[in-house]
């Protein structure tokens, strides 16, 4: 093991390194079994969900990390890693051995949530221009959609209240999620809820579809049950949070289109917060295909869909206190396969993001620790990522979102 020792290995991410890494013996591959997860205390839950992505309150003050440490060359996926961090406007290239390569910024702006490298060697990102003090309303909080070149130069922005992801549809465009407001008496007679908007949008910049959430939901068979989420404090008005939508994700693939309509052509899957689902969505007919999560996972991030037709999903685990990985079989979920398994130090209460690799080694981040690591698919750790900026008052910087690039991009 090179570029940091066991004990430092073992403090980085105590509970998602697996026995080997701590001197113990080493581990079998990641387990296939039924993983439960049950809310006991909805106040507490409902707390959690409200936190902010910025703030520190009760994160541990680990400061400024090391930056990358390569432990196995041989076995890490090749190529660069994307890096967005938390209250930043800036997404970073970097090297595997963490040196800055090129980066894009933005300014004046309050955060950006994700980015995505173009082919063209440009970026895409989703961002915002106002903080929570300058905007009393979510829905005008100056959220956009906007391109860059790969000199950092902007193409065009557009003003369409996007939020968290964006991501490339096999077809060469734009998937991301906008925010709207709604009435639904059903939901609460007295607030609005942010419904979640799909959005199509063209390479120019144009959008090309809008699907409602809430109305493929509601026009579900049999019904979706939507459960009670965002605050509801009596005599008072609020938007309500009932979504919380922060990953939109093509699910399509072709290969497999016989086996399921999940996997048929203009498919996406969509990961909701606060309704603990996960959704594979027919966009083109506006119909929810398949559901799930709820009682399993709590508070889950970052959904996609593999090429076997397997799906990876971040499971913050808000009702268990312990976060995780988990990989399934949509069509046959109950044998869950469990990375990053155990222990209570490895807990992202409000971000987290996972990604299988063309080697097949899995990204994890641990986003409220400001770290990385990637697995081998027996569960080594082969690289490591501490973030290497830390807030005025101690705090490690947190990472929304990491992704690491096919060799060859620049």
């Amino acid at each position: 093991m090179t570029g940091i020792g066991r004990a430092r290995l073992c403090w980085l991410f105590p509970s998602i390194l697996l026995a080997a890494s701590c001197g113990r013996s080493a581990p079998p591959p990641p387990r296939q079994q039924p993983v439960e997860d049950s809310s006991t205390d909805d106040e507490a839950i409902e707390r959690l969900r409200s936190l902010g992505y910025l703030g520190t309150a009760g994160l541990p003050k680990k400061g400024a990390g090391r930056g990358a440490s390569i432990l196995d060359r041989d076995r890490m996926a090749p190529g660069l890693t994307l890096v967005v961090y938390s209250g930043s406007c800036e997404a970073i290239l970097l090297s595997p051995e963490g040196d800055v390569l090129r980066s894009w910024k933005d300014a004046p702006c309050h955060r950006w949530d994700h980015a995505e490298l173009l082919p063209d060697g440009g970026v895409v990102v989703v961002g915002e221009r106002l903080d929570e003090d300058q905007a009393k309303d979510p829905i005008q909080s100056g959220r956009y959609l906007m391109r860059l070149t790969s000199r950092g130069d902007v193409v065009w922005r557009l003003e369409i209240n996007a939020h968290h992801d964006v991501s490339i549809t096999p077809d060469g465009k734009l998937l991301t999620l906008v925010m709207t407001r709604r009435r639904v008496p059903e939901i609460d007679p007295v607030n609005d809820i942010a419904d979640d908007e799909l959005v199509l949008v063209s390479m120019d910049g144009v959008v090309l579809e809008r699907v409602s959430l809430y109305d493929v939901l509601s026009g579900a068979t049999p019904p979706y049950p939507i459960q009670r989420a965002g605050v509801h404090d009596a005599g008072k008005t609020h938007l309500l949070d009932t979504f919380h939508c922060n990953a939109v994700r093509p699910a399509s693939v072709p290969a497999m289109a016989a086996r399921s309509p999940i996997y048929g052509p203009g498919t996406v899957i969509v990961t909701s917060r606060h309704q603990d689902d996960l959704f594979i969505i027919d966009r083109a007919a506006r119909k929810l295909l398949w559901h799930w999560g709820r009682g399993i996972v709590s508070g889950p991030h970052d959904a996609s869909m593999l090429p076997d037709g397997r799906v990876l999903v971040f499971d913050n685990g808000l009702a268990r206190g312990a976060s995780r990985v988990l990989e399934l079989d949509p069509l046959a979920p109950e044998a869950l396969r469990q990375f990053a398994p155990g222990g209570t130090k490895f807990f992202d209460r409000v971000m987290g993001s996972c990604q299988r690799l063309p080697n097949g080694n899995t990204l994890i981040v641990h986003s409220e620790g400001g770290s990385a690591i990637e697995l081998s698919p027996e569960g080594v750790p082969v690289w490591t990522y501490e973030g290497t900026l830390a807030t005025p008052d101690g705090h490690r910087v947190k990472i929304i979102r990491m992704r690491r690039l096919p060799a060859g991009n620049r």
